[in-house]
């Protein structure tokens, strides 16, 4: 891969841990929690700082961060800028901050990318991406070639192109193409896609762009962040009720290399696989497991049903071991997203 790539990949990645711990921190300086450390990455500090009461440190191991909040410690003291002396609610509020920050993260390398490439409102005449074996291949269309008329039909929208195609499989088509200065004509016959229904001739139509103002970027990243948690979320179902959750996870490698691999096809297919990385980490944090944010709001939540403080010591045990059996998905998710390289 790519220098370049990889370096995209790394800065993404760094962004969304940034982001979610980021969360943490300004959620709990608000509730006047005192914050003692505040660290992007782990293992040995690269650069490592002091401001106020916080010391501030960028690690040389990039897969994940910490937030080191007054109070956090099972044995430390209670005092009024410690965690624990907070409500129910606020702990929450610090706990939820950090996927929320992935989600924000989302929704703004969206609007960028909704700004500065734009967004899909169709699809054009023009052929974009074409598939080997198929008769569009076959009958010699090339990639950026115009269909203007099919049977000496106006082409007027890339909608009418595809609804032609798709009613009609088994039936010879004459497409009248534009390429450059030239027109030329093709004889394909459609071939019926059995999965769909539909007759075929095996291209993809390039989309029809179109930028949008930072405002309507913004909105729209949030919608499409939106449908992107309610994809996420249905599929996870379907992988848990199939039994292949867990074969479908993977690890920093894997993230890493799909980033670089999407920064070599493009700018915007970087930043919409980036916001969708950053979704996937928010939503897993809020899964109820121990160590996880999710699994600490699951203590949060019982404790304001029982109205009554979970003992500190029994809860640490539990996230303690959590966090042991998440190193340990990790080590194994890694070394099979390297076999898998």
């Amino acid at each position: 891969m790519a220098v370049s790539s990889v370096l995209a990949a790394v800065v993404a990645f760094g962004a969304m841990i940034l982001f979610h711990e980021l969360g943490h921190f300004l959620a709990a300086r608000r509730a006047g929690v005192g914050v003692r450390a505040f660290g992007i990455g782990f293992g040995p500090a690269i650069l490592k700082w002091r401001r106020g009461e916080t010391d501030y440190s960028l690690n040389l191991v990039p897969l994940g961060g910490y937030v080191n909040m007054e109070g956090e410690d099972a044995h430390s003291q209670e005092s009024e800028r410690s965690f624990g002396s907070k409500g129910v609610a606020a702990r929450m509020g610090i706990i939820a901050a950090g996927p929320a920050m992935n989600l924000v993260l989302a929704v703004l390398i969206l609007a960028i990318a909704a700004g500065t490439g734009g967004v899909p409102l169709g699809v054009s005449t023009r052929v974009g991406t074409m598939e080997a074996g198929w008769p569009a291949a076959a009958a010699g269309i090339l990639p950026g070639d115009e269909i203007a008329a099919i049977d000496g039909i106006p082409m007027e929208s890339g909608d009418q192109v595809i609804s032609t195609i798709h009613r009609s499989p088994g039936r010879s088509l004459v497409l009248t193409v534009r390429r450059g200065p030239d027109e030329l004509s093709f004889t394909v016959t459609p071939r019926l896609d059995e999965a769909r229904g539909v007759g075929r001739i095996g291209f993809s139509p390039e989309p029809v762009w179109k930028r949008l103002n930072p405002a309507a970027a913004v909105a729209w990243g949030g919608q499409r962040a939106a449908q992107l948690v309610v994809l996420l979320l249905g599929a996870m179902g379907s992988l848990v009720r199939e039994g292949k959750f867990f074969d479908s996870l993977g690890g920093p490698v894997a993230a890493g290399s799909i980033l670089a691999q999407a920064a070599r096809s493009g700018a915007q297919n970087f930043l919409h696989m980036a916001a969708f990385l950053s979704i996937i980490i928010g939503v897993f944090n809020l899964l109820p497991i121990p160590a996880l944010d999710g699994g600490r709001l699951a203590f949060l939540a019982l404790e304001g049903i029982r109205r009554r403080r979970i003992d500190p010591r029994s809860e640490g045990l539990i996230h303690t071991v959590g966090f042991m059996l998440l190193l340990l998905l990790l080590a194994t998710l890694t070394v099979r997203d390297v076999r898998r390289l």
